[in-house]
């Protein structure tokens, strides 16, 4: 998605959300999903560009690494589906598995809470188990980690994900978050001033 498709997002959600407080957590998390000032903040930060992978796939390796697993990630969480802006070692884990990377929907929950999210077995956690993730891609385990800008707003997540099931210690997650703060810090240095 472009800079003007995301300008579009804009028009649609011009108004200010109504507040969220008391409203069922499916209509919460589309609430921050389209948020007009969180959409604003990825424009600023030029994350849905191509070069942007230039300066984070190093991280999705390096963190993949850390963690002893295939998948590293740093997606951008648009209004719908989520935006791959660097990865490792992605699409070769789709290949062998015969699964796509179109509905990478685990990081949404990273974004709407900002907070860590961490699936130790996919098969069996209520939250996810529907996903075509799990379904038909065969993705185990996961953790991510909300991108939260200077001005608050969590664009994406940088997260790490596996075809088999296992438990993420505390000290892994410290890791992973060590990792997401290096990223924050790189994707800040691409804001552009509002005209």
């Amino acid at each position: 998605m472009d800079d003007l498709e995301l300008m579009d997002l804009f028009t649609q959600f011009a108004s200010p959300p109504p507040s969220s407080e008391g409203a069922e957590p499916g209509v919460r998390r589309d609430r921050v999903l389209q948020d007009r000032a969180r959409l604003q903040e990825i424009v600023a930060l030029r994350l849905t560009e191509p070069d942007v992978q230039h300066i984070l796939r190093d991280i999705c390796r390096e963190a993949a690494t850390a963690l002893g697993l295939p998948i590293g990630l740093v997606t951008i969480v648009l209004d719908e589906d989520p935006h791959v802006a660097a990865q490792h070692a992605l699409d070769r884990v789709l290949q062998e598995t015969g699964g796509t990377s179109a509905n990478w929907d685990f990081c949404r929950h990273t974004v709407t809470d900002m907070a860590s999210f961490v699936v130790n077995d996919a098969r069996t956690d209520t939250r996810v188990l529907d996903s075509p993730l799990v379904i038909n891609d065969g993705l185990r385990c996961y953790a991510g980690m909300p991108l939260i800008t200077s001005r608050g707003h969590a664009v994406g997540s940088v997260c790490m994900a596996g075809v088999d099931t296992r438990e993420f210690s505390a000290a892994e997650l410290e890791t992973l978050q060590r990792f997401t703060t290096e990223a924050t810090r790189r994707i800040e240095t691409r804001r552009v001033s509002a005209h």
